[in-house]
């Protein structure tokens, strides 16, 4: 059925993991309550996400290195009734609620708070199974191919994309948790053909271990616009790479089956329409499905039915009416071969207005006028970043995101 690092799970223990559900009040009768689950075994999560989503109930994922008092404060921003935390014996639950409720099932996940407070989005099983049958549609691959999952399965990435999307392809999923690299590349050895399901920092220092051989078949890379030096890097030692694109409310609405350019998010999926300016005039990638429109707060065009992404609208630098969009800067900051890691955000004075700023990562000492002379080269003067600064690591969300906003305010004097 699937595997959790080295352990395989059958049919049989989902089952056997089913009778104990069945015994659990609070799980048995999940259609009329809302379930928190806070949890480090991965296969009770996932199992336990079978039978919620076969029973139509509602469940609310939460990381499980979320300390105690953090997921209650989650569950209940959530409203849900009822938090498991640690396991889902019947006496770690933490009663939230009494609240019986109608309707139908779903799955509740909170947006990245890239660019703001984290927002709390219902999903219904009845739009998940649409999305997974569209994502399947467009990707080449049959049940030869395992998913190997190395990112969270609390989130929809991981869970929606990385396991029920091979389960329902007739594929067993590889659940990894042990996140060393050389444990890493010996999964991928042992499954040859294989998808591998990464956020981009770890599929580039996956990419930097395997100095060159060809270990990876297929790769998906999401959640940030991977630099296009570590694109090239990974190109080298993978058969092809793809790349999705989505948000919280909708999922996943375009994948690309063979990434060349970084920003290339892919093609529309067929339960969706995308709407996006063009290339001189991007406009805001707006998705309709058939019961709404979602503004994704994204810059992005259409060309060839490819979208690309430009920025996201929060971040766009506006100087002096003139706009920076980051990515554009930081490809020119990576370009350069000593630096391995670089991220470029606003701040805002009154007197100056919005202004470039940088932060990025290098293996040896660098001094600031070196970046700006090396910058200058490709970019235009309101381009250069005004503040550099160089740093051992560039701080992240707990999602692997980078949150230009916060940068910002950390970095405000």
């Amino acid at each position: 059925m699937f595997y959790v690092d080295d352990h395989y799970y059958t049919l049989h223990d989902v089952e056997k993991q089913y009778e104990v559900f069945n015994e659990t009040p609070e799980i048995r009768d999940c259609q009329n309550i809302r379930l928190a689950v806070c949890i480090k075994d991965m296969f009770e999560w996932i199992t336990l996400c079978l039978y919620i989503r076969h029973k139509g109930g509602t469940v609310f994922p939460i990381h499980p290195s979320t300390p105690k008092d953090g997921a209650i404060q989650l569950a209940k921003a959530s409203s849900c009734d009822v938090l498991f935390y640690g396991d889902l014996h019947s006496h770690s639950s933490i009663q939230l609620g009494s609240n019986r409720r109608d309707g139908e099932g779903a799955l509740i996940q909170m947006s990245s708070g890239t660019t703001g407070a984290p927002k709390c989005i219902e999903r219904t099983w009845k739009s998940i199974e649409e999305e997974l049958t569209s994502y399947l549609s467009v990707l080449p691959l049959d049940h030869t191919t395992t998913s190997i999952v190395a990112c969270p399965v609390t989130h929809s990435y991981g869970l929606i994309s990385g396991v029920l999307a091979c389960l329902k392809r007739g594929a067993e999923p590889v659940v990894i948790t042990n996140m060393n690299p050389a444990y890493l590349i010996k999964k991928v050895k042992e499954q040859p053909y294989h998808l591998f399901y990464a956020a981009p920092t770890l599929l580039y220092m996956l990419s930097r271990f395997m100095r060159g051989e060809r270990l990876f078949h297929y790769v998906m890379t999401s959640g940030t616009v991977i630099p296009s030096t570590w694109l090239k890097q990974l190109q080298n030692v993978s058969k092809k790479v793809f790349q999705q694109y989505g948000c919280s409310e909708a999922g996943c609405v375009a994948v690309h089956p063979d990434l060349q350019h970084a920003s290339d998010m892919g093609y529309a999926l067929p339960h969706v329409k995308i709407e996006a300016g063009e290339k001189e005039s991007p406009t805001e990638i707006l998705i309709h499905t058939y019961q709404k429109t979602i503004s994704t707060k994204d810059l992005g065009y259409l060309q060839a039915g490819v979208l690309t992404f430009v920025s996201r609208i929060d971040d766009t630098i506006n100087v002096a009416g003139l706009n920076v969009y980051p990515q554009e800067v930081e490809n020119v900051l990576m370009n350069e071969p000593r630096i391995i890691e670089a991220v470029v955000y606003k701040k805002t004075n009154d007197l100056a207005g919005e202004r470039v700023c940088a932060q990025f990562t290098s293996n040896e000492l660098m001094d600031e006028k070196e970046v700006r002379d090396w910058c200058s080269r490709f970019l235009a003067p309101h381009q250069i970043p005004m503040e550099i600064k160089q740093v051992t690591e560039i701080e992240k969300l707990p999602n692997g995101k980078i949150s230009r906003k916060k940068l910002a305010e950390m970095t405000a004097v």
